[in-house]
């Protein structure tokens, strides 16, 4: 019988569960990046795709030029690494 520890179980459920990494990433956009976070948001995240809500066309700009350096960011502060490939804005 093998023994698994409960953080072996944590990690397997996250990453194979969306809804999971969806609620680590709207807390990482609001830790990360405070002030982008006040007129945007994380809204979803399927298919290795975050999609960010971005409520005037300046902070959607930012998000599109800059959505490399967001991205690697956010991979460099997760805890449970989980594959992040892009970013779209609504």
């Amino acid at each position: 019988m093998k023994v698994i520890s409960i953080s072996e179980i944590a990690t397997f459920k996250i990453s194979n569960d969306n809804k999971i990494k969806l609620m680590i990433l709207k807390e990482k956009w609001k830790e990360l990046f405070l002030e982008l976070s006040e007129n945007s948001s994380v809204i979803d995240f399927k298919e290795n795709t975050i999609y960010v809500k971005g409520y005037n066309s300046v902070v959607k700009h930012y998000i599109f030029a800059n959505k490399t350096k967001i991205i690697e960011k956010i991979l460099e502060n997760l805890e449970i690494k989980f594959e992040i490939e892009d970013m779209r804005i609504k």
